[in-house]
């Protein structure tokens, strides 16, 4: 019996010791190691998404990311269409950066997720790279990057030209996504909307067939907004390329600087000071003519 209690003893110090090392290679998948591993996981691919959303000048954005052929953002997906057909505002969106005819499905088709594919079209739209050219050299057997692509492309480009225009077009593509997926009217159309003095004077200042609401959607405040629209009529520049590239992080004056290459730094900078000047004159005089209206009321 004596011998029989020490053997049993024995045996239950064994199993105990035996027990770490048996978790650490794998068994008992579901003990608290296990669970661990899961939930980090999980908050990984949470930071990720926020990373993607809320910082796209950032260089590790998920839409940057994606246009190097790396990693996935938010709501992508392999095969790159699936989750943007399924977004009737995002598809409407790059489908307007794409050549004519060409659908967003057949566009999309293999690239290796839809932060790489918006952002090949962003960088073959603002570069006035074919897509097609541009997408065969991403895609298939031999595929390179974003970056190594517009240099083979764009020869005349400096490493440092590439690397602005990677960045700008993965923050374009953040910004589709996020703006994609938001709910509800923007908030600078809102208080523009809300005042409608200020709302007359800018309706007259929009291109064609553009609503105000599409105008401000995604710039940071009036100024920025009604600065941009002043620069597309003094300058003759499309708004809508403004746009693109200003509510991405871009400046104005950069925006200008890549859409009239031949303009000095110095007309540059006077252009964008007189647009600013004109901002500020155009909320004074809403503001104005609005108090004179209450006064008469």
């Amino acid at each position: 019996m004596k011998n029989y209690r020490m053997f049993s003893i024995s045996l239950a110090i064994g199993a105990a010791l035996c027990l770490p090392l048996w978790a650490q290679h794998g068994g008992g998948g579901g003990n608290g190691l296990g669970l661990g591993r899961a939930v980090g996981g999980v908050a990984g691919g949470a930071t990720g998404v926020a990373g993607g959303v809320n910082n796209g000048a950032s260089e590790t954005s998920s839409a940057t990311v994606g246009a190097r052929g790396q990693g996935r953002g938010l709501g992508q997906s392999v095969g790159g269409a699936a989750s943007i057909t399924d977004n009737a505002r995002l598809s409407s969106r790059v489908q307007t950066l794409l050549p004519s005819g060409e659908t967003v499905s057949g566009a999309a088709a293999g690239f290796e997720n839809q932060g790489q594919f918006i952002a090949a079209a962003h960088a073959a739209h603002n570069l006035n790279i074919p897509f097609d050219q541009l997408k065969a050299q991403m895609t298939g057997k031999n595929q390179s990057s974003l970056g190594k692509a517009i240099q083979k492309l764009r020869p005349d480009l400096d490493g440092a030209d590439v690397k602005e225009n990677v960045k700008l077009a993965g923050q374009q593509s953040t910004r589709d996504i996020a703006q994609a997926s938001s709910r509800g009217q923007d908030r600078l159309a809102a208080s523009i909307a809300s005042d409608s003095k200020l709302s007359a004077r800018l309706t007259g200042l929009l291109p064609s067939g553009m609503t105000l609401t599409q105008a401000a959607a995604g710039f940071k405040n009036q100024g920025q907004f009604i600065a941009a629209l002043e620069v597309s009529k003094n300058l003759g520049i499309p708004f809508a390329d403004l746009q693109d590239r200003v509510t991405a992080g871009e400046s104005l004056g950069a925006a200008i600087h890549a859409l009239k290459p031949a303009m000095s730094t110095a007309d540059i900078d006077t252009s964008v000071k007189t647009a600013e000047a004109q901002a500020k004159n155009v909320k004074v005089d809403a503001s104005v003519n609005a108090s004179a209206s209450a006064s008469a009321k």
